[in-house]
């Protein structure tokens, strides 16, 4: 059975299970799009005679999810067994594993061969799984959180006695980056205990069970942006870009932020501007972002980009041409505005735009 409630797939006799999608009227059908596995999938070796199960797990995570080398670990009663939903969840993948003890390795020759250059967040549930990425180890519990980097060689292992539970969002670099500086923050613990941690990983695994099919509508962007912060405001802590407690500092960062973001449809904002109104110089404003692990300029197009997305999402303004809502938030050119979009949705305004129209 799923471990998270996932629709089962149809029996499957193959080493190549199909993908579940779900069609225009909600029924599960079995496909592949432009090569690559469609991301809503119900998997489990149940599906599969006893002896092909662990060869089907193997081309399913390397089809469906990233090329990873997978060996089991110790000689689970009964055989390896393992299950696996996979959906989309605005922009991000969502992937909900349980399995018998096993080690997944990510080398150079995986990631030459699928390119992949995703961040991955790992929620752990049930069990223990100890990872290892660039040069750190880092051994995580129930309801630890960490990163990996996917375009970069990882190990992880879950070494049981029994099944472990794991939750992965599969997330575009862009996505995490527009947030703050990670790139120091893999194989680091989140623990759940801690206070970041009693903030972000609750929230993650509540959000990973309302995914598509879960009970009601799929969570909002908004909530999807909610728990993206949350997770990046971790990291950055463990990773030591936290807060140094500088009301003063805190204070100014504050009013610099509150100037920009009411002029975002100003396309002239600049770094002297927002500098001049707050009596700090550039190198200082360029310090205070970057304190935070960010810097001016990407702060400023994240913030851009998200109100772009709102006001594409909104009905009432659907007489606005896509150009004139870039223009509206301080894009310049519309093919600027569209390229920046999908890199940091993985999706188009124009398809962004009739996707929502589609939920009403």
């Amino acid at each position: 059975m799923l471990a998270w409630g996932g629709p089962p797939s149809p029996p499957v006799k193959t080493l190549a299970p199909p993908v579940n999608c779900r069609g225009p009227g909600g029924q599960l059908r079995a496909g592949i799009v432009s090569g690559v596995m469609a991301v809503d999938l119900a998997f489990a070796t149940g599906q599969v005679d006893p002896p092909d199960r662990l060869a089907a797990w193997r081309e399913l995570v390397n089809r469906a999810f990233l090329p990873l080398s997978i060996t089991p670990i110790g000689r689970p009663r009964g055989g390896f067994e393992g299950s696996v939903t996979g959906h989309s969840l605005g922009g991000i993948r969502v992937w909900l594993v349980k399995a018998s003890p096993m080690s997944a390795v990510r080398a150079r020759r995986h990631i030459r061969a699928s390119g992949s250059d995703d961040y991955l967040l790992a929620l752990h549930v049930t069990g223990t799984a100890h990872g290892a990425q660039d040069g750190r180890e880092v051994t995580l519990g129930p309801g630890d959180l960490a990163l990996f980097d996917s375009s970069r060689p990882y190990s992880i292992s879950f070494t049981g006695p029994g099944v472990f539970e794991h939750v992965i969002y599969q997330v575009p670099r862009a996505s995490l980056d527009a947030r703050g500086r990670l790139s120091a923050a893999t194989a680091l613990r989140v623990s759940a205990a801690s206070g970041a941690g009693q903030l972000a990983s609750p929230y993650l695994r509540t959000l990973a069970r309302l995914a598509p099919p879960g009970p009601g509508p799929a969570p909002g962007q908004p909530f999807i942006d909610a728990g993206l912060d949350l997770a990046a405001g971790a990291l950055r802590a463990v990773a030591g870009y936290a807060d140094q407690g500088d009301p003063l500092r805190r204070g100014l960062a504050s009013g610099l932020r509150d100037y920009a973001l009411a002029r975002l449809g100003d396309p002239g904002l600049s770094p002297r501007a927002v500098a001049g109104a707050g009596y700090v110089s550039v190198r200082q404003l360029h310090r205070i972002f970057a304190s935070e692990g960010l810097t001016f300029g990407r702060w400023v197009r994240e913030q851009r980009l998200r109100r772009c997305r709102d006001d594409l999402a909104d009905q009432g303004l659907g007489h606005l041409s896509i150009a004139e809502i870039a223009g509206r938030w301080g894009f310049r050119s519309a093919a600027h505005f569209t390229r920046a979009f999908r890199a940091r949705y993985g999706i188009t305004p124009a398809d962004h735009r009739r996707a929502c129209r589609s939920e009403h």
